[in-house]
């Protein structure tokens, strides 16, 4: 009788321990699959008070921090709540091809493969888009200001996005838009590129 019982004990004591080893180890490989999430991941900021935004700001055609080619992997429905100052959104993009990126004191681009805003409210794009990203430096950090920051394109091989990579060759040299104007301004940015255009003229 006491050989049967130690028996029992043994064999109970030993499935527990199997049991609390398989759910130790399901925990382990969840949270190591969210920390290789997260570190995968480029969050930036929305810097929604910005009085401009898309591939054109500043007077002259401030510098990127970043600019890449991606595919809207999903987007939330807006948080909307009359105490907030905007309505955040958030969303996410897949990094296909990075068109430049500038090493920031407080983050940098470390070959992530998932961007993530919250600055998708009144984005014309849906899951499955190609889409063109601006991104610039606010506070030694990455920041998006929204609105034509985003742009939709049909491929790599889309007309502004070989604008884009020329002017970016030129180190933003605006007076390579010159020829691209006509491009732009189905985006509604013509002004936005004749301005940075004048501006390089009168400094030079």
């Amino acid at each position: 009788m006491y050989g049967i019982l130690t028996k029992t004990i043994i064999i109970f004591s030993f499935l527990f321990c199997n049991s609390s080893y398989a759910q130790k180890k399901e925990i382990d490989i969840k949270t190591n699959q969210q920390k290789s999430i997260l570190s995968d991941t480029l969050r930036v900021g929305y810097t929604y008070w910005w009085p401009q935004s898309g591939p054109f700001i500043g007077h002259c055609g401030d510098k990127y921090a970043l600019v890449f080619l991606g595919t809207v992997q999903h987007i939330d429905k807006p948080i909307k709540d009359d105490d907030m100052l905007y309505i955040p959104q958030e969303g996410s993009i897949k990094i296909d091809e990075v068109l430049t990126f500038r090493s920031l004191k407080k983050k940098t681009y470390d070959k992530q493969n998932f961007f993530i805003s919250n600055c998708f409210y009144k984005q014309d794009i849906k899951q499955g888009d190609r889409v063109l990203v601006f991104c610039y430096e606010y506070e030694d950090n990455y920041s998006i200001p929204g609105g034509k920051s985003i742009l939709k394109i049909k491929d790599s091989n889309d007309p502004v996005v070989q604008s884009i990579k020329r002017y970016i060759t030129s180190g933003q040299n605006p007076l390579e838009l010159k020829k691209h104007i006509a491009l732009w301004k189905s985006y509604g940015l013509e002004t936005d590129v004749k301005r940075v255009i004048a501006c390089k003229e009168v400094m030079d």
